[in-house]
């Protein structure tokens, strides 16, 4: 009965997981190819909320300076969220090398902290008809601000969520955060493409400063410290439930640094997963607490064998039938995002996952976690 009961709720995650990579194979686009070609001519604020950012964020700048876009029809506003090292040296000593223009706002000056903040404080100074943000340690290509201008105006969209991956370093830790962080990239994508969306991120993501504005922007959710990204998403798609794009193009990749280590990787993903018990759509949250009962089923799967609860040959196909899903989405998500060499790896963090699932989605029910030095609860 333990195994029936098992297999069925991997049969239906592995139908799930089919319809996924059906879904990413007829929608995702490679190459330079966008929508279609329509004018130029949108205002653009690229915001970027920087907290001790002085190391990435010139990088992140000499990237923005490349951009394939018209350079009297954008704007960077950086703000600065109580750095104490020297991102504001570092902006200041690179100013007056662009020839675009670049501002810093003080959140000090607003006696005013975080993300949230950082965001809403950019937008209300903002110029431009669409914003578009990212975070001050990303990596962006040159066709990046030109991809979101495309779709904006040639697709009436009022959210475009792009893809982000990690900056490989060749280090066995960073391609197995890239593994798990393509599931979830793709798996967010794969929902906006038919119109359910579920997640998005903040380091590549871009909306109309007027839908920003109509739905009073993070109006609701101030007081969670996380969420500056898919808690709008959801408020957008209450709104406009057809008008949120996933940027389906390499070229809108953006690339962004993996945790270094074990402890930030904990305290992000205990960041991320603070979220979930403020959602309010049921579909998600049933989502996830399906996706935690099955992996808590495959975790104890092991000793469900060695108590002889199901056979070695039920063993095997258990996990068979909840992997092989998984390769065959997660192997072109990975390719669409240039880490073809991290496929032989999927197997690896296959196994890992249900651990994984089931310590963060338990530590979700406990408040508080450590993020940019600072103590959230």
């Amino acid at each position: 009965m333990l195994f029936k009961i098992l297999l069925f709720l991997v049969a239906i995650y592995a139908l799930f997981t089919f319809s996924l990579a059906t879904i990413w194979l007829k929608k995702v686009t490679f190459g330079k190819r966008f929508i279609r070609k329509v004018p130029k001519d949108t205002t653009i604020s690229v915001l970027i909320s920087a907290r001790n950012e002085g190391m990435n964020l010139p990088y992140l700048l000499r990237d923005l300076s490349k951009q394939r876009y018209p350079k009297t029809l954008w704007e960077v506003i950086i703000i600065n969220d109580h750095s104490t090292d020297d991102t504001v040296f570092q902006i200041e000593n690179l100013q007056a090398t662009f020839d675009f223009p670049v501002r810093i706002l003080h959140l000090e000056n607003f006696d005013l902290k975080g993300k949230k903040n950082a965001i809403k404080l950019g937008v209300q100074q903002a110029n431009g008809e669409l914003i578009v943000c990212t975070d001050a340690d990303c990596r962006v290509g040159e066709f990046w601000l030109l991809g979101m201008q495309q779709l904006y105006k040639g697709k009436n969209a009022k959210l475009i969520s792009g893809g982000v991956t990690f900056i490989p370093n060749g280090r066995l830790w960073t391609i197995l955060q890239s593994i798990e962080f393509a599931s979830l990239v793709g798996s967010g994508a794969c929902a906006m493409m038919i119109r359910k969306p579920n997640m998005c991120n903040g380091a590549n993501i871009a909306y109309p400063k007027a839908v920003f504005e109509e739905v009073n922007g993070f109006e609701g959710n101030e007081h969670i410290a996380s969420g500056d990204d898919e808690f709008l998403m959801h408020k957008i798609s209450e709104k406009y439930p057809n008008q949120l794009i996933f940027a389906h193009y390499q070229p809108n990749i953006v690339f962004t640094q993996a945790q270094e280590n074990l402890h930030s990787f904990v305290q992000q993903r205990k960041r991320w997963a603070s979220k979930w018990n403020h959602y309010k759509d049921w579909k998600v949250t049933t989502l996830a607490i399906a996706i935690f009962t099955l992996n808590l089923g495959m975790l104890l799967s092991p000793i469900f064998l060695l108590r002889e609860d199901m056979t070695p040959t039920q063993f095997m196909v258990l996990w068979l039938v909840r992997c092989l899903p998984e390769y065959f989405f997660l192997a072109p998500v990975l390719s669409f995002f240039k880490k073809v060499s991290y496929i032989k790896y999927i197997p690896l963090v296959q196994f890992l996952y249900p651990l994984y699932v089931v310590y963060f989605g338990i530590s979700a029910l406990k408040k508080g976690y450590v993020w940019k030095g600072r103590k959230h609860f």
